[in-house]
């Protein structure tokens, strides 16, 4: 699979402007999913309306109105102590995150990497010099639902 490449990032961690964004490949399974997770060590989960608006706007803190240095965004690469794999920690974070789908914002799942420089005031890693890499297809979540949901209650059965 390859990516659009978004040129250099801007002193305040924003990608520069592209016209590839059209081209990003759309995910639908989460075997797909899992595949990039393989290939990208630094993978992180997205929700908004889509790179360029974050681009362009960049992302202020909600409290004090800051700028800040990088997007917030979530790691897929499981954390030490997650022992079920990293299929699974990828539909935990889907799951924990999908609300933000909803609200009518027109937000959309998308995946990206680049380099965390901080975290914003709710403990999300910010990250700067990013790539976007791919949509998600609805289908994903859905399938994270059912996968997650599954696994937490795999012991009352």
């Amino acid at each position: 699979m390859t990516a659009s490449t978004i040129d250099r990032p801007t002193t305040i961690g924003r990608s520069a402007p592209t016209d590839h964004l059209a081209q990003l490949p759309t995910l639908g399974t989460l075997a797909e999913l899992s595949s990039l997770q393989r290939d990208h060590d630094t993978l992180f989960l997205r929700i908004s309306p889509d790179p360029d608006t974050d681009r362009l706007r960049g992302h202020r803190d909600g409290e004090s109105g800051f700028l800040l240095p990088g997007l917030p965004a979530w790691s897929l690469r499981p954390e030490e102590w997650w022992p079920a794999g990293p299929r699974l920690w990828a539909a935990r974070q889907l799951v924990r995150h999908g609300y933000l789908l909803s609200g009518g914002k027109g937000n959309r799942m998308w995946l990206l990497t680049g380099e965390v420089v901080g975290r914003s005031a709710d403990g999300e890693p910010l990250v700067a010099g990013w790539t976007p890499w791919a949509y998600l297809a609805s289908g994903v979540l859905a399938a994270a639902e059912s996968q997650y949901t599954a696994w937490r209650f795999r012991s009352v059965c």
